[in-house]
């Protein structure tokens, strides 16, 4: 049996609760359903945001 195993989210279309929330003072989290999937960090002379999204469906819009 050589069935490849998906990525977790993969399969996942349903729709999310999102949610964006401030995590310290430079960190923020932007979840869907507490997954977090897009960091922000705010330094002084620059702005960090690393996005993943939840779902497939969610990172193609």
């Amino acid at each position: 049996m050589n069935a490849t195993k998906k990525f977790a989210s993969q399969a996942d279309l349903e729709e999310k609760k999102i949610t964006f929330s401030q995590i310290s003072e430079h960190a923020w989290a932007y979840t869907a359903e507490g997954d977090p999937n897009t960091g922000i960090i705010i330094g002084d002379d620059a702005v960090l945001v690393a996005d993943t999204q939840a779902t497939p469906a969610m990172a193609a819009t």
